[in-house]
């Protein structure tokens, strides 16, 4: 009863009344949970920046930055005044902050330059000074501030910090992407704060008259491109602001950017772009290194002329295959060496059995080579110097039989004799005035000149990255150091040059060796004469590499093997003793090199990051 008398006073609502509450109420409710999730999260996340902070200031308290404000007044001289409000939350007992001001700024065409900082002071709220010790920081790209602030224990400080930045501005000219225009591109907190901060507030004023056109911030960590600050522009002021909190590491960057002409001291285009050709300057060295080598070249690196090279029947008088080998081409390399085997053979100091061996698993056979010294070392007289060294590195080869040596075995002497071998068949070549200088030492002094060019480019192209240099480029430091180096090489290997005596020997060498090439043509065969011709010019043939042209004119008329050569396979032929001495040739320096090299013996702004900024932290 109760019940029915209450129904009938109660006044029905129409259904949907009813529903469209319901619907209201159910978003009111989604959203205040949306609400108290966010400001949970908010909570959490500004816990985590607080605690990262404190671990990171000291270990006793805490510290943060309630609000960052900054004041950013343009000049028409191109001046910029600075005023920073930082507002700090000190927990626990603290002696000041450190506020590090970033040097590095960038023009439109991107050269480096040094931001000029001047009339620096720094005061409390109330417009009284602090004490502050300035110092230079990453090669003066940084100015460090320590500021002592009182009273810095539990309580909220701000201090005030103003200086002026005489090069700040930014100028773009027409055909570039952002149009002709002026800009103020600043770095409003730094990204290196070892600390949170809640807000951040930017307020530019331009000159009297000048209306902005451009305007952007970017806030986040560095190279961020979060562009959700708020941008309000009035009249020649324009106001930012990021409410939202920013996480260690976390700025703030703005760019403004008006009608170009506002600024008396504009740069030129002209002025810019002679600038950036001082900064790439030094890639115009390796032209000077050209032509001072090239000059050095024409003077002392030219053959004198060696005239027309005649057909000679002789070698050039007293000189040794390996003297004339190296003469030809300016390098005492293996053949003319191992030629020298041979000629102390044709000599009667030593002599060569050949006698074959099987390979391993016994696919096919190959040669061993016996050198047998014949004379003594007492009996070494009249041979030059590159002769005795040979002997006396074949004769150490085997300690046990040290005048019967195998070939292979030369492995363990001759990679500290071949130095000395070379030096004796260099000297001798100086001695007896074909050269000024030693051509292994020419080339020697050009390759260490070029080592030496190429480090010097290379250290200042690392020490001007390191101190930041700005009116020269590192990076063409380094292509300069390179490409100098690399021309002082080329140079060096073409600068050995010989005398006047010299050139007509080298002439007559190649004419020697034209004889000794082309000798089985009809021209010249009639001037063989067996066998003692054969035998005589066969080590100069092995330093020419013409040895098969030397030996096949001789085929049918020479048939008895030479007293200083025993073995071989089959029949003798001058052409079978040619090639055999080519192979203990090879043999021979294969097994000197591959010991040599073992042994190792042998010769427009789109996002944050700007000039300004900086860091900061607590002491």
């Amino acid at each position: 009863q109760h019940v029915e008398r209450r129904g009938e006073q109660h006044v029905v609502e129409p259904e949907r009344l009813r529903i469209g509450r319901g619907w209201i109420e159910r978003r009111r409710q989604r959203r205040r949970r949306r609400e108290r999730v966010l400001t949970i999260r908010r909570a959490l996340i500004l816990l985590l920046a607080l605690a990262t902070s404190a671990s990171a200031q000291d270990p006793n308290g805490r510290i943060g930055i309630r609000d960052f404000r900054v004041l950013l007044t343009v000049h028409s001289d191109g001046s910029l005044d600075v005023v920073e409000q930082i507002t700090f939350r000190f927990s626990g007992r603290w002696n000041g902050i450190v506020r590090d001001l970033s040097l590095r700024h960038n023009t439109s065409q991107g050269r480096a330059v040094k931001l000029k900082v001047s009339r620096i002071s720094v005061t409390d709220a109330s417009g009284r000074p602090l004490r502050v010790e300035q110092e230079r920081k990453d090669y003066g790209w940084t100015r460090g501030l320590r500021i002592s602030i009182p009273d810095a224990v539990n309580a909220d400080r701000a201090i005030i910090i103003r200086y002026r930045v005489a090069n700040a501005i930014r100028f773009f000219y027409a055909g570039r992407k952002e149009g002709e225009l002026d800009e103020l591109y600043w770095n409003i907190t730094g990204y290196k704060w070892q600390m949170a901060i809640h807000t951040v507030h930017a307020h530019v004023v331009l000159p009297d008259g000048v209306t902005p056109t451009r305007a952007a911030a970017y806030a986040g960590g560095i190279a961020s491109a979060n562009a959700d600050a708020q941008i309000e522009k009035e009249g020649n002021e324009v106001d930012f602001s990021f409410p939202q909190y920013l996480a260690q590491t976390g700025g703030m960057t703005i760019a403004v950017g008006w009608p170009a002409g506002s600024i008396s001291p504009r740069a030129s285009e002209r002025g810019e772009q002679l600038a950036a050709l001082v900064r790439r300057s030094p890639t115009l060295i390796p032209f000077i290194v050209f032509f001072l080598a090239f000059a050095r070249w024409l003077n002392r690196g030219i053959d004198p002329d060696e005239g027309s090279v005649e057909v000679q029947f002789e070698p050039v008088d007293g000189a040794s295959p390996a003297e004339l080998g190296t003469l030809v081409d300016n390098t005492a390399d293996l053949r003319d060496i191992t030629s020298t085997f041979v000629d102390l053979a044709v000599r009667g100091f030593i002599r060569i059995e050949e006698t074959p061996e099987s390979r391993i698993l016994g696919f096919g056979d190959h040669a061993e080579y016996i050198i047998h010294i014949i004379k003594k070392h007492a009996e070494w007289v009249g041979l030059r110097p590159h002769e005795i060294r040979c002997l006396g590195a074949i004769s150490s080869a085997s300690p046990y039989a040290p005048f019967n040596v195998m070939v292979s075995q030369l492995r363990k002497t001759f990679p500290s004799a071949l130095p000395r071998i070379r030096d004796g068949i260099f000297d001798s070549l100086v001695s007896r005035g074909y050269y000024r200088e030693r051509p292994d030492a020419v080339r020697k002094k050009w390759v260490g000149l070029a080592v030496i060019i190429a480090s010097i480019g290379y250290g200042l192209a690392k020490l001007g990255e390191l101190m930041m240099w700005v009116t020269f480029a590192p990076e063409a430091f380094m292509t300069a150091g390179v490409a100098s180096g690399a021309i002082v090489l080329a140079f060096g290997l073409i600068m050995p040059a010989r005398t006047v005596a010299g050139a007509r020997a080298r002439g007559a060498a190649l004419g020697f060796k034209e004889f000794l090439g082309r000798v089985e043509s009809e021209r010249y065969k009639k001037m063989v004469t067996p066998p003692e011709m054969f035998e005589r010019f066969l080590p100069y043939a092995m330093a020419f590499g013409v040895e098969q042209k030397w030996a096949r004119p001789f085929e049918g008329i020479y048939s008895k093997s030479p007293s200083w050569y025993t073995g071989g396979p089959g029949t003798f032929s001058p052409l079978t003793l040619s090639q055999s001495m080519s192979d203990m040739s090879s043999a021979a320096g294969t097994t000197m090199s591959w010991t040599s090299s073992s042994s190792g013996s042998g010769s427009g702004s789109d996002r944050g990051g700007s000039s300004g900024g900086g860091s900061g932290s607590g002491f």
